[in-house]
Order: structure tokens, then sequence, then C-alpha cells
């Protein structure tokens, strides 16, 4: 039967077993559910639609234009080049290669990083998930988060704490000579929403200098997401190198690698071999043009915050009327709730001791009230196998859906504890 979800993941091999929901029609910060009515949606297409749903709806206009191809391949397009000028300028990086997605770029940044040094090691943080490949899965969590991979692929990964400066340190102490790379999301968003202590970050880029390894931020989730110059131009700290995907595009699939000339040699000089199909396919190109374009006006990010202000003060003491210890953290467009009587969360491992059972019911219960959540995965047994999901904005969100959210939030709570 079409629209039924079990028939989907049979044909899909599970895809979308977390999930009793199927899309009819998305629209602004809205999404239509066959048979189940409308949803305001704070997942966003897995936070590409930072700006709501059929935001690059124009971009079909310069598609239908038969001089604009929709793929050139192996020859570069003028469009192309457009996009990487605006990216480098904002990223303050050199070179770039585009990509398909964050997962690839990311593993591009790591090859061209044991290609410049020379080393294999790779230096992690737990909850920084930094796409579904091999080496980048291994050290996402405490425990193992997926069968099929290369066991010696773990040998190459150190997974420390994020936010501790003495387990920074020691692992450069300890491994320095043959860490190739230091990897981060500059805000953890796999763990709710976990900024950098002050002066992590900078800890983290001048430690790797020092060692001779590259530092690279994923800015998957923060890129144009906190700012138009994502989490480097908002805390003032640039890494050897950055990875931009989601947001940025508008939904269109797209990935982008910056850095500096002399960490791309190895790319340049032909020592590392990278090629696509797709990667600056016009199609992305142009979406991202779009996006820019528009984030540039600046417009989009102040709805986004005045709706994220009054969203988190609203849940806040709406959680707290309850009796229900809560804290919450934010950073500009995005945030999480967090039960517990804590003050502060500051890692993978604090985030996993507040009760995050709680609030899986409580994602539970927004759900059936038509409000849609981003849980993570708490699906699991063994509680380092776990991880918690955020809260997205976009500049859709109007005084509307956020009254919405509120009602469902203080109707929630009320049938969770009764």
């Amino acid at each position: 039967m079409e629209g039924d979800i079990n028939v989907i993941n049979e044909r899909l091999s599970g895809r979308y077993g977390h999930t009793d929901i199927v899309v009819a029609n998305a629209a602004g910060a809205t999404i239509e559910a066959v048979g189940r009515g409308s949803y305001v949606d704070y997942i966003l297409g897995n936070l590409t639609q930072l700006r709501g749903f059929r935001s690059i709806a124009s971009l079909c206009e310069k598609l239908a234009d038969i001089s604009t191809p929709s793929n050139v391949g192996d020859n570069p397009h003028e469009i192309q080049n457009q996009l990487a000028g605006k990216l480098l300028a904002i990223a303050r990086k050199e070179c770039l290669r585009f990509t398909n997605s964050g997962s690839e770029a990311v593993h591009l940044a790591i090859r061209v990083a044991r290609a410049h040094t020379g080393r294999k090691k790779i230096l992690r943080f737990f909850g920084h998930y930094h796409g579904w490949y091999s080496e980048e899965i291994f050290g996402f969590l405490p425990a193992k988060y997926s069968d099929g991979l290369a066991e010696e692929a773990a040998a190459n990964t150190l997974s420390i704490e994020w936010n501790d400066l003495d387990a920074l340190k020691d692992a450069f102490e300890r491994h320095g000579d043959q860490i190739a790379c230091v990897i981060c999301e500059p805000v953890l968003a796999h763990s709710g929403t976990i900024p950098a202590k002050e002066g992590f970050l900078e800890a983290m880029v001048a430690l790797a200098k020092q060692h001779g390894s590259l530092s690279i931020f994923d800015e998957c989730v923060t890129g144009f997401r906190v700012g138009l110059h994502g989490a480097q131009g908002l805390y003032g700290v640039y890494a050897d190198m950055v990875v931009y995907s989601k947001a940025i595009s508008g939904g269109v699939p797209f990935g982008v690698l910056l850095g500096k000339a002399k960490h791309f040699a190895p790319l340049s000089e032909g020592r590392v071999f990278h090629a696509s199909t797709y990667d600056g396919n016009i199609l992305s190109a142009l979406a991202c043009l779009e996006v820019l374009s528009e984030l540039e006006q600046g417009e989009t990010y102040r709805l986004i915050e005045h709706a994220q202000d009054k969203l988190v003060d609203g849940i806040r003491t709406i959680v707290l009327r309850s009796g229900l210890p809560c804290h919450v953290q934010s950073v500009p467009g995005f945030f999480q709730v967090y039960f517990t009587a804590a003050n502060d969360v500051d890692s993978y491992s604090a985030a996993m001791a507040t009760d995050y059972q709680l609030y899986r019911r409580f994602v539970a219960g927004m759900r059936a009230n038509h409000v849609l959540i981003s849980e993570g995965d708490l699906s699991h047994a063994d509680p380092r196998q776990n991880w918690l999901g955020s809260w997205f904005l976009s500049s859709a969100h109007d005084d509307k859906a956020i009254g919405k959210t509120l009602d469902a939030c203080e109707k929630s709570l009320r049938e969770l504890l009764a």
C-alpha cells in the first residue's frame, strides 16, 4: 500500500525504522504526514532547511534556462568558480574541493591530513559525529556503534572526552608524533548542544600546530547555521581545514572541504586521488549560491534568533513549572533541553548522565502532539551506544509555530506526569 511505513521499510531495508510518519508534503516549518495531519518540525530534513522547506523554489527558474546544465562532469563551470570564491572568503581559506556530502568531505580531509603529515592516527572526541565511513564512525561513541567495519581501523583512532583539556594535552604528549589530525564539531551537536569551553578550541588548534598535526573543524552542523561565517567566525578560531554541508545547500546534496594551499598540496600535486561525477554539480552549486544570497542579507538570522529566544524561554518556564529539573543549552540556531539538576552539560558523558530516558518519552509525547524533534538514538540497552539530538530552528518558525510548540510542550508534560 502506498504511504504504508511498513512497506517502505521493507523496500528500503529498514532505513526509516525509527518513525511511523510518511511525509506527503512540507513547506516552511511544517510537515504534512500521510493520514496524520500537520507537524511543526524541528528536524528540518536533518537540519538542511535553514530557511524552511521550499526555500529554494526560485532555483527551478534558473534550471529551466536551457543554458544552465545540471552537471558538466570533469569540465569546470563558471558557477562553480563563483561559489568557490564566496566560500573561500567566508572560511578564510585558499583552496577547496567539492564533494557530495559531509561524510565524503570529512573522509577526504582525513586522507589529505595523512598524506600531508605522513601519519595515521586520528584524534577525536566522543559524541562527535563525522560521517558513517569506517574510520570516521570508530570512536563516535564509547561502545561499538556499527557492525561491518574493519576492526584494524580502530587502531588508528584515539577518542577522548570533549572539553577535557588535560586529556587533550595528554593525547598529544603520548601520541603527538603519530597524530595526523585532530577533528571536532566546534559545537558538539550529537550529545544535545554542547559548546566548547572558553579557550578549548584555541588549545586544540595550537596543540595540533605544535605537534605537526592538522586541525579540522567539521562544520556540517554549525556551518552557516550559527552565523554566516560558521563556528570559525562565531568564536574567532580558524582550523587548518573546515568542512561544510547541509544548511548551505537548502536540502540539495552538497559537501565541501576547504583549507590552506600548503595542506592541499597532496591534492594539487595528484598524490591524493579524489574524483566524483557529481562533485560541484551545477544544481548543488546554484542551490548554495541561492541560499548564500539570502543569508548575506541577515534577515534569516534575525528571524531565527527571535524564534529561538521565545521558544527556549517558554520551554524552560513550562518544564520548571511542572516540577521537573531542567537545563537548556543554546547556541545560535539550535539548542537542547536536558532533564537534569546540573547547571552545565559539557561532554558526551555528562549528556548521558542526564535523564535521557525521560527525554525520550518527552520526545514521543511531543510527536503525539504533532511536534517533531530529533531524539538522536536512545534505543540501545548499553547507554554507551546512545546519543542525543538537538532542536533546530529555521526562519520559517514564526510565532504561530512557536505557540503550537509551547502548547504541545505543556500538554506532553502533563500527560507524562499523569
